[in-house]
């Protein structure tokens, strides 16, 4: 590896241990959208060095940059380009797929960097949840965008833990015994944190965690997964005095920790009661999610949506609670069917059914899985939340995309030589 690649990729480790570490706090420092300029005008120099796989999941994908660029001509005349530019990115974040693709030689490189940033998370969310909990001066300082530094989304945090987890079980992460009793407690701690305060992430955690486990094809790994599942009750015993202890506020939301909490969470997910901010945020967003099918499937944008451009939220008279910053709905899914239309959401869909359909292949490999369910919650958890609009959710999300498409042709090319 040359300097020049060496010192990219180290930044690009850099980049994604600060938006994995500090999330939200860090998302309007546009260092992920600086490191992914750097990186097309780096392969766009050095275009012929460029190996793209042939498959039909990277056609889809460069489909969608084609279909994005249509779509910011069509809005340039109606709309500011800033905003124009910004909805574009729904699709354009996954550049950084082209950009892992022109990294292929020294893909054990950024993993290895992946793995180290995951190691030290259990550590430094559980720092960073107490400093802002505690530290006044933590708690009200800001970096840029108005948010404070350690401000962290709950499902964000969930997803993160999930991949902590899977790469402690296959082994990627090698910690001491005293590293890994601490990061197992640690795990148990923030994922009680996290599902008091998101449903949703406490949702994707369990779904993705035994969609794992189910297609897991590996006696030895499954064996391994039950040996460490026996220490769940004594983890979270272990974890609890400290979860119940930690005295913070309510949140936004009316959320706060406690047994309690966790109970009205899970219960919630399927409760229809009425009167709670729980049964509240499920209204906002179903009645948002049914006007986009209303106006897309049966109704005048059903061809080409509503386009780029424009504020959803404004456009569809939602505002929950006066939210004046809300401009896309709370599920992915369904912002790319309002901006794009109907046939664009169901090739949408399709390229997500080419991944998912990979779960019962059974040439996939162990690594292969486990990125596979990486993709699948990040996925999951961008149904509940406003997630892979914005860099920290997009930016790792698409590096996990692109190293799972070069791990698919890594294993294709090996199988080619034997």
């Amino acid at each position: 590896m040359n300097l020049a690649r060496k010192l990219y990729l180290d930044f690009y480790i850099v980049v994604l241990a600060l938006y994995v570490y500090f999330n939200k706090g860090i998302a309007y420092t546009f260092l992920a959208e600086a490191l992914l300029v750097i990186g097309v005008v780096v392969v766009l120099a050095n275009f012929r060095a460029l190996e793209i796989p042939k498959d039909r999941k990277v056609a889809g994908l460069f489909l969608f940059f084609f279909i994005a660029l249509a779509y910011i001509i069509r809005a340039l005349p109606q709309y500011q380009l800033l905003n124009i530019i910004r909805d574009s990115f729904i699709f354009n974040y996954g550049l950084f797929v082209i950009i892992i693709f022109f990294f292929k030689a020294d893909i054990d490189y950024l993993l290895n960097g992946i793995y180290k940033i995951y190691t030290w998370f259990p550590l430094v969310a559980t720092l960073s949840f107490f400093s802002l909990s505690y530290i006044p001066f933590i708690a009200d300082f800001k970096l840029v965008g108005g948010i404070h530094l350690l401000h962290y989304k709950y499902g964000d945090m969930a997803v993160h833990l999930f991949i902590t987890v899977l790469f402690i079980l296959n082994g990627k992460i090698k910690l001491s015994l005293r590293f890994f009793i601490a990061n197992a407690i640690l795990i148990a701690y923030l994922f009680l944190i996290a599902s008091s305060y998101s449903r949703a992430g406490m949702l994707c955690f369990a779904t993705c965690f035994c969609l794992f486990f189910f297609f897991s094809k590996q006696a030895a790994l499954k064996k391994q997964v039950y040996y460490y599942l026996r220490f769940v009750p004594l983890l979270l015993i272990l974890a609890l005095p400290v979860y119940m202890a930690t005295n913070v506020k309510e949140n936004f939301q009316g959320r706060k920790l406690g047994l309690d909490q966790l109970k009205e969470n899970i219960t919630s997910i399927v409760s229809t009661e009425k009167g709670t901010t729980r049964s509240d945020n499920n209204v906002w967003r179903l009645v948002w999610w049914g006007k986009i099918i209303d106006y897309t499937f049966l109704g005048e944008y059903f061809l080409q949506g509503k386009g780029l451009g424009m504020s959803l939220a404004a456009d569809d008279n939602i505002s929950p609670d006066g939210d004046d910053d809300l401009r896309s709905p709370h599920n992915f899914h369904l912002n790319i069917l309002a901006r794009f239309g109907v046939p664009i959401f169901l090739l949408w869909c399709y390229w997500m059914y080419l991944h998912f359909k990979q779960f019962r292949d059974p040439e996939i490999s162990e690594l292969g899985l486990v990125l596979l369910c990486i993709i699948t919650i990040f996925l999951l958890n961008a149904s509940f939340d406003v997630f892979l609009e914005g860099s920290m959710g997009a930016f790792p999300f698409w590096t996990f995309v692109g190293l799972y498409y070069i791990n698919q042709l890594n294993q294709s090319e090996t199988e080619t030589v034997v």
